[in-house]
């Protein structure tokens, strides 16, 4: 398995994980405080909330640098991979995927044309 795979496996699970987990938190403190105490809860919740918060957007950064160095690599606009990365994470790197396939599939043809 490639680096780039292992990156792309770990980038995903911590956005599963970071998705469901204010969902699963929410279920647990009603659960455990029933619904009227849960209701007073409101700064423990949003507090939980930004812990979340805090951690997507550490993967927004990862996937922003990722995409940074990768766009270097292939000599295309990194500063602008980077900014796209900062503010749409993991669908800024299915997007950087999808342009490159197709550049490399219009190189392909071009250079099977001449």
């Amino acid at each position: 398995m490639k680096k780039i795979e292992k990156f792309l496996i770990v980038i995903m699970i911590l956005t599963v994980v970071s998705i469901l987990g204010s969902f699963f938190s929410n279920v647990l403190l009603a659960r455990l405080y029933g619904p009227a105490e849960f209701g007073k809860m409101a700064i423990f919740n949003k507090l939980v909330a930004s812990t979340f918060l805090f951690f997507r957007i550490l993967v927004h950064i990862c996937v922003a640098i990722w995409l940074f160095v990768t766009a270097r690599e292939h000599k295309t606009q990194p500063w602008a991979w980077f900014v796209f990365g900062i503010f749409f994470g993991l669908i800024a790197a299915v997007f950087f995927y999808l342009v490159r396939t197709y550049d490399m599939l219009r190189t392909k043809s071009e250079v099977g044309v001449n």
